[in-house]
């Protein structure tokens, strides 16, 4: 219709044509890994992640479960509950702002 589809599955084919290059492995192991990526990277039209507005929070990435990073270190249960609280009575004002962003850039 606009182009969206076309641009989204050669954003896919592009990142899963590296990905196998660089580990030499097959598409089908690194499908995951691609779309988790393109959902979770701000996009430059709305300056947010698709992930981010949808849920209304940033990701934390597998690699910061797995190695401690200042912001999985001073995670705290009660004011991670706060602030998704907060990010959730907000979240569509961010998506009008997303949108905005958005027309203006076309």
């Amino acid at each position: 219709m606009n182009g969206l589809a076309e641009v989204t599955n050669r954003a896919i084919l592009g990142g899963l044509r590296r990905r196998m290059l660089a580990a030499q492995s097959t598409w089908v192991d690194e499908l995951r890994s691609v779309l988790w990526s393109l959902q979770t990277t701000p996009k430059i039209a709305t300056g947010e992640s698709p992930y981010s507005l949808a849920f209304g929070a940033e990701a934390v990435l597998h690699a910061e479960v797995e190695i401690t990073t200042p912001r999985t270190e001073s995670y705290n249960e009660r004011t991670s509950a706060d602030g998704l609280q907060v990010g959730l009575d907000l979240l569509e004002e961010r998506r009008a702002d997303a949108h905005l962003k958005a027309l203006s850039y076309k």
